[in-house]
């Protein structure tokens, strides 16, 4: 038995994962749980990718704070850090990839379905979940604003699922609209039709980085 490695009971499909590591077996409704584990690495470089995601973020919070209080050079170690913690997560879910996949990362498609698969996820089951929970535990201002976050998940699932729709449809520099608005990302050009400009005709800069004035609102 080692540390993180789950168990499964047979009979009632109840899921455990070791956090402690004893001497003795898991039992579950009066059998011995199946250890269910296949790649305990694979499982390793998830949890290290989410404790490394977690620390860049509250890293980047923690400067902020140094920031306001005036201490400029410990904001600056702390979202130096956080840079670090970053480029170490990026390499943990490249290695996670890779291990499963035999490759680092999918191409866009790909990662939009991803987005639009953990989207769904937070808005269907994970959001609600959690509202129930601190509902049931008395904590009615906790339980609403995740509630009100899991809402607003549904809103991305649904940008990510027109984003790969457009895509696949060949339509991400084409619209149905006479009048769609097209911006230049880098010098603010505003076309109007129904395919921005091959070069944007102020700062020459080619059409993927002219995208809908829309998209940006």
């Amino acid at each position: 038995m080692k540390q993180y490695q789950s168990y499964k009971c047979n009979e009632c499909g109840n899921v455990v994962e070791v956090q402690n590591v004893g001497g003795g077996e898991l039992h579950c409704c009066g059998e011995k749980m199946e250890m269910i584990t296949e790649n305990l690495t694979a499982v390793n470089l998830m949890k290290a990718f989410a404790g490394e995601s977690m620390a860049r973020n509250k890293y980047e919070y923690f400067a902020k704070i140094a920031q306001k209080e005036g201490y400029r050079d410990i904001a600056a170690h702390f979202q130096r850090a956080a840079d670090n913690e970053k480029m170490h997560a990026k390499l943990e879910l490249k290695a996670y990839n890779e291990m499963l996949t035999g490759k680092e990362f999918g191409d866009t498609v790909e990662n939009l379905q991803y987005a639009i698969d953990g989207e769904s996820y937070e808005n269907t089951t994970m959001y609600p979940d959690f509202s129930e929970i601190a509902k049931e535990e008395g904590h009615n201002q906790i339980s609403k604003m995740l509630h009100l976050i899991g809402k607003i998940e549904i809103e991305h699932e649904n940008m990510y699922r027109e984003l790969k729709r457009r895509l696949e449809a060949g339509e991400e520099h084409l619209s149905d609209n006479d009048e769609e608005e097209w911006i230049c990302e880098v010098c603010g050009h505003v076309h109007r039709g129904k395919k921005p400009p091959k070069v944007c005709p102020v700062c020459k800069h080619p059409q993927e980085y002219q995208s809908r004035l829309n998209s940006k609102k």
